[in-house]
């Protein structure tokens, strides 16, 4: 035990020297105490002076360090599979109520000696084990992912690891326990590892949007074991109807096959599917014979014109980006043969000339949303006169960077591909004595070199009745080949200019009450629903009820309010099984009453059915690598044996610093009470009062 002294040591003098002096004060030649003997005199001194000085120490601020010494147990942790592939065997039942019951009492045995820890996984870790085996995916090495982030500095001591062996989602766990190589791994090898007879839906394969009235492709793919010289028929149905339907004949004992279709796009809307692959006599599961898929038909995709006074590269790499959005279609014409601009959503104008009259006509009255690329043959003059959000002129250019503006809000832009694009090639831009008007929403500055200037690069305003995006410079493409360079994929330049695209063509809402929902979810998904209310000043307000109802494909309905968040709303639906539901929101404003329907798809995962052949091999991996053992389901007693007989998994003994302020012993303000006690005790006994 040390003394910490907030002040310096030298202060202990002081405090000596001034209990000395007041205890001298009061007790030389005092007349009370003439009679008193010396000793009783020297006593209360004594006293005076104890209770003085000690009070003087304590107002010096002295804390106590001491060391503590702490034992940690070894934890083991008990981590149990209850995803839906354990009760796909035929020891079910067994791993329902037994097993669970012997899994329990392992760890209740182990809590002597351990700290113990159970929990139960499929595609994420929750406390408890449990039985319900209904989890959709299974990841093995979020178990360990889970407890090396929780219990970091933690004595770990052990993992016993309950499962068939069988994941489909996450990495490897081989790879995932490398991180503590010095860990055992026990695993309980759950499941059946013979290879059963089966056919089973592996995948489909299927567009999630088809047009109306074009054909869309389906591809089956499915496999079988221990079918051989079996023959089975795959159909594909919409409810009851059958729409196509092919034979397949089975020539090998373990084979992988794959049948394409093809579906006409009859009617708009959300449309349910399944693919039934007939079963065959003694097969394990007809669970995994069935797939259900949804494809959403729309009537149109919305169309963007591409408009350019000659080949170019930008033009190209803007096609491939609007390409391959899927609710987008797109067309390319010179300048000079656009004949009309109605009907598409979206006019991109790589450096304009005037002379076409419909085009000139279309930026005067802003009749389209218009995205201009300006650049070095583009007529700035005229562009000038056109009024687009700058003026002056030029004939002179400069190669100019990219420089983010923090403050535009309108579009959220990756920091990722803000870096990219801060480092990309530079744009070959316009250089003359131009000026900006106020009302523009500038998203990106010129950049000469490191120096950010005051002109915009990208910005964006509005005309008539459509926005106009303006990028004042050509050479994206180079932003292009910078990101497949930098990245291996064009993956930012693609989410950029998608963003620019529909930011542009999408038309203002100008709707005061607005539904924020998903077209699709998973099953182990939740459901969240958004909602917004504006007054009449389009402020945004919650204070009206909102209630949304939706049904499913039974016809069963539901019923929910939303809950207020911020200035908003927001409802979680929770989890929801898989099928198609139609939702309807209403509320009443100022008397009077809002409403939004549509529709929200929640996708089944079967990824459990699709592999019920139990992965003892990885379990047995995971053992050896790890320094630990495999085990089967009934050789409890002997895992039990192995981890208390375990060598390394010992207690760790440590000491731990504690601070205490020494004022706050209540041992010395008894004793300061005592001695000022006694003192009064014997004056008084004394007569000295």
């Amino acid at each position: 035990m040390d003394f910490i002294f907030t002040y310096h040591p030298l202060w202990l003098l002081l405090t000596t020297f001034l209990s000395v002096g007041l205890t001298s004060f009061l007790y030389y030649r005092d007349e009370l105490l003439e009679e008193v003997s010396r000793n009783v005199k020297w006593l209360l001194a004594i006293c005076r002076f104890g209770y003085i000085w000690t009070i003087l120490f304590l107002l010096l601020g002295i804390v106590l360090e001491s060391f503590e010494e702490q034992k940690e147990k070894p934890i083991v942790f008990v981590a149990h599979d209850d995803s839906e592939s354990i009760a796909m065997t035929g020891d079910s039942s067994y791993y329902r109520s037994d097993y669970v019951d012997k899994l329990k009492q392992l760890g209740n045995n182990l809590s002597e000696k351990f700290e113990v820890a159970e929990y139960s996984f499929s595609d994420g870790l929750e406390d408890g084990i449990k039985k319900d085996y209904t989890g959709k995916t299974t990841n093995i090495s979020t178990v360990f992912e889970s407890i090396f982030d929780r219990y970091t500095n933690r004595n770990i001591g052990a993992i016993v690891l309950s499962t068939d062996g069988i994941y489909n989602t996450g990495s490897n766990p081989v790879y995932e326990i490398a991180r503590k190589s010095y860990l055992p791994v026990f695993t309980i090898g759950l499941g059946d590892t013979n290879v059963v007879r089966d056919i089973r839906i592996d995948e489909v394969k299927h567009n999630d949007i088809a047009f109306l009235g074009n054909q869309f492709p389906v591809e089956v793919v499915f496999s079988a074991t221990k079918c051989e010289g079996e023959t089975a028929d795959v159909a594909i149905y919409e409810g009851d109807q059958k729409i196509d339907g092919k034979r397949f004949n089975f020539s090998s004992a373990s084979e992988q096959s794959r049948l394409e279709f093809q579906l006409k796009a009859d009617r708009t809307g959300f449309r349910k599917y399944s693919v039934r692959i007939s079963a065959v006599d003694n097969e394990f599961s007809v669970k995994n014979n069935i797939a259900n898929f949804y494809v959403e038909v729309i009537d149109g995709r919305q169309k963007v014109l591409l408009a350019e006074q000659g080949p170019h590269p930008d033009i190209n790499a803007l096609r491939f980006v609007i390409g391959n959005n899927k609710n987008y279609e797109v067309e390319n014409k010179p300048l000079g043969e656009v004949d009309a601009v109605q009907g598409y959503d979206l006019v991109v104008l790589h450096n304009y000339v005037p002379g076409n009259p419909v085009i000139d006509e279309a930026i005067d009255r802003g009749t389209v949303p218009i995205l201009f690329i300006v650049g070095i043959s583009a007529d700035t003059r005229a562009l000038s006169a056109k009024k687009i959000g700058f003026g002056g002129r030029g004939s002179q250019t400069e190669d100019v960077g990219f420089g983010f503006n923090p403050n535009f809000k309108e579009i959220l832009i990756s920091p990722a591909i803000v870096q990219l694009f801060s480092g990309a090639p530079p744009l070959n831009a316009p250089f003359g004595n131009y000026t900006f008007s106020s009302a523009i929403e500038i998203l990106a500055y010129q950049k000469v070199g490191n120096i950010q200037l005051d002109n915009p690069l990208i910005y964006f305003t509005k005309k008539g009745a459509s926005r106009f995006g303006v990028i004042l410079g050509e050479g994206i493409w180079r932003w292009r080949l910078y990101d497949q360079m930098k990245n291996g994929s064009t993956k930012n330049f693609e989410e950029f200019f998608s963003k620019m695209v529909t930011y542009l063509a999408v038309k203002e809402n100008k709707d005061p009450f607005r539904i924020q929902i998903g077209n699709e979810f998973s099953e182990n998904e939740n459901v969240i629903v958004e909602a917004e209310l504006y007054n009449q000043s389009f402020e945004l307000i919650n204070e009206p009820e909102v209630k949304l109802e939706y049904t499913d494909e039974e016809g069963k309905s539901f019923e929910s309010f939303f809950v207020r968040s911020g200035s908003a709303y927001r409802l979680d639906l929770g989890k929801l099984k898989a099928g198609l539901y139609n939702w309807t929101a209403n509320t009443v404003f100022q008397g009077k009453n809002y409403s939004k329907s549509g529709t929200f798809l929640v996708k089944e995962i079967k990824l459990e059915l699709l592999n019920v052949q139990a992965n003892h091999r990885l379990l047995h991996n995971l053992a050896d690598n790890s320094g630990g053992k495999f085990y089967l389901p009934t050789q409890l007693g002997e895992l039990q044996k192995e981890i208390e007989t375990r060598d390394d998994l010992v207690t760790v003994v440590y000491q731990e610093k504690a601070f205490d302020d020494l004022i706050d012993k209540k041992w010395l303000f008894f004793l300061i009470m005592a001695l000022i006690a006694v003192e009064w005790f014997i004056r008084k006994y004394q007569g000295a009062y």
